[in-house]
């Protein structure tokens, strides 16, 4: 008995401290979102060339150096021509998504664990997993209008499925909603 309640205790104890650490709130009125991440991010914006031509990659990052369960946390922005969307229906937007999800897994050579199709305030999005070399991504994607927004966690292999991975998904909120 005494060991199940201190195996009930840790565990406890692991979950409160994940969850009583002070993350910052991340509010970006040009970019219409908000997200907590456990440390200030840094802001960047990357040319990205594409097939609809060079888009601006808007990324917020926080890469922790020590100390937590997951090496990268990251809402990633990228707004492609209103034109290529006037008409878009759930078929157009479901191919985009596709894309998005093909060449995420592509580009880190990784296997796709799962790909849940999901709405957040009514726009189309998927929610993935991709195994890599070493560890796992954790990827929301959502289709907003003409704009993408990509939320992800990379976590080493033996810290899968940690508190912290779900604490910072569920943050993220579009500021512009339907």
């Amino acid at each position: 008995m005494k060991q199940v309640f201190l195996v009930m205790t840790v565990f406890f104890l692991s979950f409160s401290a994940v969850n009583a650490q002070d993350w910052t709130k991340y509010k970006s009125e040009d970019l219409t979102f908000v997200a907590t991440f456990p440390k200030e991010p840094k802001r960047t914006v990357q040319k990205v060339s594409t097939a609809v031509g060079e888009l601006d990659m808007h990324m917020i990052m926080h890469a922790p150096t020590a100390g937590d369960d997951n090496a990268v946390y990251s809402v990633i922005r990228s707004d492609y021509p209103a034109e290529q969307f006037k008409d878009a229906d759930d078929d157009y937007n479901g191919n985009v998504l596709d894309g998005a999800v093909e060449g995420a897994v592509k580009n880190v050579q990784g296997k796709l664990i799962y790909d849940n199709k999901v709405k957040f305030n009514g726009y189309p999005g998927r929610s993935i997993k991709i195994q890599m070399q070493g560890g796992f991504i954790y990827i929301n994607a959502y289709l907003v209008e003409n704009s993408m927004f990509i939320t992800q966690v990379i976590c080493l292999t033996d810290k899968d499925k940690n508190a912290s991975i779900q604490r910072f998904l569920n943050s993220f909120e579009i500021i512009k909603t339907k």
